[in-house]
């Protein structure tokens, strides 16, 4: 075959019969190979493991089923899938884990090469034989095995096998690493804080879950806003089938097992969905519903059983480490293990006399924001590295993950011990003793020496439970426990006696394998009794006089009775130093609880009683995604229930910490399942009294109020309370679309009677107290007025109080961001804030009155700063996007819910998802200038506060921004395109043709998208140039020289081909100078990515580098910008002038220079935009643009976008304008005349005006002097109408001809501009404009309204 293709004549290819021949060999021997590669995997674990450990399906977890099932199903995954399912046997040691995975991964590489290694061999030594040898038809098979052997395509399937098993199971590089499955300890072998309880069944048996999936999309859609570099979710369901006729009852509750789904979200991916297909690849069937929809343990409606769905899920944003999948929740430490529980029911169900005691499988979860940074055991504090090296010894578990999270794991799996003697043992010896200590040196047990200590106790509690007790009596009853401790401390008493008859050293020997479980064997008994004793003496000590066996015995059994899920909670967060927003899940109790906690963390549960659904998150907007959606069923939990409550939200206590235990029940246990140290905490029932609550508050010194339901906020039906926004595809623009209408909304309700009316009232009542304080010489504090916040709503709170500052210089306001004022007053020790003229002692706050501003209302610093800053003051409001918001929840339980007591504003903007921040910070702009004005107002209208605040600002000052700041809704709506249409109440469409101003907005941004965007299309030119020239053998230059004759072996061919190499170097560069041709765009700009410089007033720069930056946060390289900003009249220059090279892009915006009070900073912005763009290189300079209201175009700019004016004109500016236009009317005039004069005789005119001169001298100098008067009443008529919206002139000034004009002005140059005389002036013109008709009309002798020469004459 290689002589065949050599000799194959040049430019033919390859005939379709060949083709076939290599590609179905190679397919067919890349499928064997990768078969023969998994059952490798399959033999080393039947080998390791026994045949237990070999194929079953995913979510068979007990390795039964038949023969033949069994057989395809190994054979279908290792052909089509090319991965093998292994189960570790559940008593396989756990240190051996590692070892054993090693083995069974690396066996298959090995196996691969040598198989690869084999064939290649084969194929030489066959070739080498049969050269040269014709074999004829009748060899048969004998014939096709050799041409397979000496086939190319079986050694390229072999090698392609090998390769990619060295890429996976010796590198790693899979989609997955191989790890042991689900927590059914099963191995994958390839060649690759949100959640809600579904209580109503039909969320599951009416469409599959599929409604149920949507909202916890949405749900995290919304978390995200707090990370989104991973997410995970985890749900139970049953470890095995459940038959109908063995259905779980009350008292023995079904074995579960969790199924975690974690993905690590790309950079240009939504982890929202991401999540959820990793929900439905691991939850669902083929159909897309999950697993057990349509069963009867998920449906069944009567008191036999029915499990919940839930899903307890969590987004991160990494802290401690990077985000990988190891490290993203749910997290779990120890993996399933089978131990022997005991079923704990509530009080009402107990069973007398039954031994409810089975094997079922544990494992525990959480999920957790904030920080775990020590732990306190027997009074000693241990940090967390401590505690993750104590933790892999303890619980013979490798560390799952580096981060602190994992290592909470840990410590639950400690804790989390109710009804298992093992994990009690367990607990007791390492936490509880007083010889307890976190040492990662130490020796500990191993989990089946627990087993054996813990027999015993099972022994003891089996024999009570047999002669008439159950286990409630036992637990709630301290004689029982006292009863069940001593029998336990008289087996083991018993052992002294046992070891000494048979001896010491023979107790050390008992193969524990050989013990009977016959409790009524006498010998048995005390073999095992001194089995457990020989564990023990090694860790505790039997000396008569230092013995704690006691001791161990007594808090095994109260870990046995009282560790339940609340418990165990309750302890991690008396003993844990850290921040907290944590769930905590546990497969003993997932039937029926899940445990939730909050300190220094939030975390808020929503109950919609009519939709049978529980929401909670850390993000308390994410639990509204409930009233987006419907139930498919349609029905209430208890179909018997005409009426429902509306749904309501519980926000847990962060400040002083709060845990809360939901228990929804299971079959006929009503009552919730509360171990006896917390059965003192009240109950409360909602969801129409299926669910129960318990909450219990750490802190009791916080004020608080004493039931549950009075702390619950009404979410439906609730007029504060928004739904979530609808999804979007374009999310971006769907905010700037809306930014008119949210301010005009901002408007309509801050004139009206409402939320931010209330809030001013209470506002102005605590800034009048301030000045009355000041003025009776009682002012406590420095400090007047302080807002904080962070980002782009500390940018617009430092422009806020700068305007408050220029308007009452006396007082003391001050701007400063959330993180330092918790660096200065919420650390242990005060952070300082080098470079900044704050601390401690400068900072006096006492009384001040406090404006927290904060869109999302949940952003650490600002909602830290309204805990913290309550010490220092009671006169705290917040300006955010609803009243609905965690800070406002915060000041809401610090004064009252009424609305005459609210301290907050709110722009009722909602929850914006979208990460540029646009109609965010409008609408909190506009709602600021609403609180400017009503403090001015407060102020001034008191002559004494108006005095001792030193305010400059005046009553018409404020008309004019209020007048301002009305028209400004039109301008809005100009330049994002749209246009209101005032009817009843405003409403805003999009224009059906676009406004000018964007459409040159538009158009500039086309312009510089094109720039951006040069590179890609250049390189993909590029890439296509590239194949379809090397594939087909033709590059340009060599395609030319061919068609005009020149052969390939000429020498001079060697020139085109230099050509094409310099062509194939220079390509990317000459598609783009194609590119600026076609497109007419400069061609001398620099071929790199792009730099773009912000030039404005500092907010608004700042703002606007974000919202760019954070647009091109996912952009690739070579679509990527480089973002800067910088104030034009500071230090735009000083500190982008070194970076400006040609094509750099400028956007510059221009304040409107046609004020007075605006003109020199207009003319400093240009002269930074003139500087900037005078950088020339070969001719080009970077490419700026101006935006603003001054219609004057900067000479060196390359565009200037003018926006459309709706306020009426100020005073100087109508009087500049109207002189303007005198000039414009002259000019205009004169050139008419001209052009009148050269159309006539020139001569004749001459000659005829003479005559008239020298006839009548008097009438000649009469119709002169009103000709000349006329054009300067013209004038004076356009000073009259001093409000007028229109300019009258065509022309505009620039910035130094304004500020020339306006000096003018103000030396009396032109015009008088003292109020008195312009109005006389304007009486005295007005009597001339009388005049000056009359002439006129006497003049227009055929009133046509014009004057010819002849007439004029």
């Amino acid at each position: 075959m290689e002589v065949e293709e050599m000799r194959r004549p040049e430019g033919r290819s390859p005939s379709p019969h060949r083709i076939v021949r290599l590609t179905l060999p190679m397919l067919a021997s890349y499928i064997l190979f990768g078969t023969l590669h998994e059952l490798c995997h399959l033999a080393v674990a039947w080998w390791l493991f026994g045949s237990s450990a070999l194929g079953m399906a995913i979510d068979d977890t007990t390795g039964s089923g038949p023969l033949l099932g069994r057989a395809v199903g190994i054979v279908t995954r290792a052909a089509l899938g090319r991965y093998a399912v292994v189960r570790k046997p559940p008593n396989a040691a756990a240190a051996t884990d590692s070892r054993e995975e090693r083995m069974i991964l690396h066996s298959g590489w090995i196996f691969s090469i040598l198989i690869a290694l084999s064939c290649h061999g084969l194929h030489a030594h066959a070739r080498r034989k049969n050269h040269g040898r014709n074999s004829s038809a009748a060899e048969g098979l004998k014939t096709f095995t050799r041409r397979m052997i000496e086939s190319p395509a079986i050694v390229l399937g072999a090698y392609v096998t090998a390769l990619e098993a060295l890429s996976t199971d010796l590198l790693g590089l899979t989609s997955a690493l191989p790890a042991w499955i689900g927590q059914a300890d099963v191995m994958f072998c390839f060649c690759g804080n949100f959640g809600l309880i579904l209580l109503n069944s039909s969320w599951l048996n009416i469409d599959g879950g599929r409604t149920a999936l949507d909202i916890l999309e949405k749900m995290v859609t919304v978390t995200m806003m707090r990370g989104a570099q991973s997410g995970g979710v985890v749900t139970f369901e049953p470890s095995a089938i459940v038959l109908a006729h063995a259905r779980p009852t009350a008292s023995q509750p079904p074995s579960l097992k969790g199924v975690r789904s974690r993905v690590v979200n790309g950079k240009r991916t939504d982890l929202s969905k991401g999540v959820r297909k990793r929900i439905v690849k691991d939850n669902c069937g083929i159909r897309g519903n999950l697993r057990g929809w349509n069963k009867p343990e998920f449906n069944s409606q009567t008191g036999s059983g029915r499990l919940v769905r839930a899903f307890f899920g969590h987004t991160r944003f990494a802290t401690s480490s990077k985000a990988t999948l190891d490290g993203t929740h749910p997290h779990q430490w120890s993996r399933r293990r089978l131990y022997n529980v005991y079923s704990f029911g509530s009080s009402s169900v107990a069973e007398v006399g039954a031994v409810n005691c089975r094997q079922i499988g544990v494992e525990n979860y959480i999920s957790h924001n904030g920080d775990f940074d020590a732990f306190y055991l027997n009074g000693r504090l241990y940090d967390l590295e401590v505690i993750q090296q104590w933790l892999e010894k303890a619980l013979e578990a490798p560390m799952p993950a580096t981060v602190d999270s994992a290592a909470i794991a840990g410590v639950v799996d400690l804790l989390r011990t109710q009804g298992c003697f093992a994990l009690s043992v367990r607990y007791a010896l390492l936490v509880v003793l007083p010889s307890s200590k976190i040492d990662p040196d130490g020796s500990y047990p191993t989990m089946r020496e627990y087993n054996e200590v813990a027999r015993v106790f099972e022994v003891a509690l089996n024999d009570m439970l047999r002669g008439g007790r159950s286990l409630e009596q036992i637990s709630s009853d301290k004689a029982e426990r006292a009863k069940l401790a001593a029998a336990v401390s008289s087996a083991l008493g018993h052992m002294v006696s046992y070891r000494d008859h048979i001896g010491a050293e023979s107790i050390q020997e008992v193969d524990i394998e050989t013990i009977p479980d016959d409790d009524s064997a006498d010998e048995s008994s005390h073999v095992g009794a001194s089995a457990a004793v020989a564990v023990l003496s090694r860790h505790v000590s039997f000396n008569v006089e230092t013995a704690n066996i006691p001791s161990l015995v007594k808090e095994t059994i109260d870990a046995f009775f009282d560790n339940d899920l609340l418990h165990t909670t309750r302890l991690l967060l008396e003993n844990a130093k850290g921040s907290f927003g944590l769930m905590v899940s546990s497969t003993i109790d997932a039937h029926r609880q899940v445990c939730f906690a909050a300190r220094g963390q939030t975390m808020s549960v929503a109950f919609y009683p009519r939709k049978g659904l529980v929401c909670y998150g850390s993000e308390q907007a994410a639990v509204k995604a409930g009233l987006n959606f419907n139930d498919p069923g349609q029905e209430s939990i208890h179909e018997d229930r005409k009426e429902c409550e509306d749904a309501v939200r519980l926000d847990l206590d962060d400040l002083g910490g709060e845990i809360c235990l939901l228990d929804w029940g299971y079959a006929d246990m009503a009552e919730p399942s509360i171990s006896p140290p917390n059965r003192h905490l009240s109950v409360s029932k909602l969801m129409n009294d299926s669910l129960s609550v318990v909450s219990f508050r750490e802190c009791a010194a916080i004020k608080h109020k004493s039931q549950l339901r009075q702390r619950l906020t009404l979410i439906e039906r609730n007029e504060y309370i928004k739904p979530l926004l609808d999804d979007s595809d374009d999310p971006v623009l769907s905010d700037i679309r809306s930014i008119p209408r949210v301010c005009s909304k901002i408007q309509q309700d801050w004139h009206g009677v409402g939320l931010n009316r209330c809030t001013a009232w209470n506002l102005a009542n605590c800034l009048r107290d301030r000045m009355r304080a000041q003025l009776d010489g009682k002012k406590s504090g420095q400090v007047d007025i302080l807002v904080t916040g962070c980002e782009v709503s500390l940018w617009l709170g430092e422009q806020f109080v700068s305007d408050l500052q220029q308007s009452f210089p006396k007082l003391v306001i001050k701007s400063e961001s959330s993180n330092k004022l918790l660096g200065l007053f919420g650390q242990e020790f005060a952070m300082p804030c080098t470079g900044f003229p704050i601390s401690q002692r400068v900072m006096d706050i006492k009384d001040a009155i406090i404006i927290i501003i904060s869109h999302s209302g949940g952003t650490f610093g600002p909602l830290a700063c309204s805990n913290l800053l309550q010490s220092f003051s009671s006169s705290i409001f917040v300006v955010t996007s609803e009243w609905d918001t965690q800070i406002g929840k915060q000041l809401r339980s610090m004064y009252s819910d009424d609305l005459l007591s609210s301290r907050i504003f709110s722009t009722n903007v909602g929850v914006r998802p979208a990460e540029p921040s646009s109609v965010s910070v409008v609408a909190t702009h506009q709602l600021l200038t609403n609180i400017f004005e009503h403090i001015c107002i407060t102020i001034i209208s008191e002559p004494q506060f108006r005095h001792a605040s030193g305010a400059i600002i005046t009553e018409r000052d404020l008309q004019t921004l209020e007048r301002c700041n009305r028209d400004n809704l039109r301008a809005l709506g100009e330049i994002v395109g749209v246009r209101s249409t005032v009817r009843v109440r405003v409403s805003y469409q999009v224009h059906e043709k676009p406004s000018a101003t964007e459409m040159d907005l538009r158009a500039a941004g086309d312009v510089w998208s094109e720039h951006i965007l040069e590179g890609v299309k250049a390189y993909i030119i590029t890439i296509a140039y590239i194949i379809g020239t090397v594939t087909s053998g033709y590059p340009l230059f060599q395609a030319i020289s061919i068609a005009a004759g020149l052969s390939r072996s000429h020498s001079v061919f060697y020139l085109p081909r230099f050509l094409d190499s310099l062509l194939y170097i220079f390509m990317p560069h000459i598609c783009i100078l194609v590119l600026r041709m076609i497109q007419g765009r400069n061609l001398m700009h620099r071929f790199s990515n792009r730099t773009v410089v912000i030039g404005d007033c500092p907010w608004v720069a700042q703002a606007a580098e974000a919202f760019l930056g954070k647009l091109f946060a996912c952009s690739y390289g070579l679509a990527s910008v480089n973002v800067l900003s910088g104030n034009p009249a500071d230090h735009l220059l000083h500190r982008h002038t070194h970076r400006i090279v040609r094509g750099t892009l400028l956007c510059c915006g221009r304040p409107d220079g046609r004020l007075p009070a605006l003109s020199s900073l207009e003319a400093s912005a240009c002269l930074s935009v003139n500087q900037a763009s005078s950088i020339q290189s070969l001719g080009a300079t970077c490419e700026s643009i101006t935006i603003g209201h001054n219609k004057s175009k900067l000479p060196l700019s390359q565009k200037a976008i003018f926006l459309k004016s709706y306020r009426p004109l100020f005073l100087s500016e109508q009087v500049l304008d109207n002189i303007d236009a005198q000039d414009e009317l002259i000019k205009q005039r004169k050139e008419d005349l001209m052009r009148e004069l050269k159309r006539g005789d020139e001569t004749r005119h001459r000659a005829r005006r003479r005559k008239i001169a020298i006839q009548n001298p008097a009438a000649y100098k009469t119709k002169t002097r009103a000709l000349s008067s006329m054009s300067h009443f013209s004038d004076t008529n356009n000073i009259s109408v001093s409000l007028s919206r229109s300019r009258q002139a065509k022309t505009s000034r620039t910035s130094a001809g304004l500020i020339g004009a306006y000096q003018n002005l103000e030396n009396g140059n032109r015009v008088d501009l003292t109020i008195s005389k312009i109005v006389d002036r304007m009486i005295k013109e007005r009597q001339g404009i009388e005049h000056a008709r009359r002439v006129f009309n006497e003049m227009d002798s055929d009133g046509d309204g014009r004057i010819g020469l002849e007439e004029f004459a």
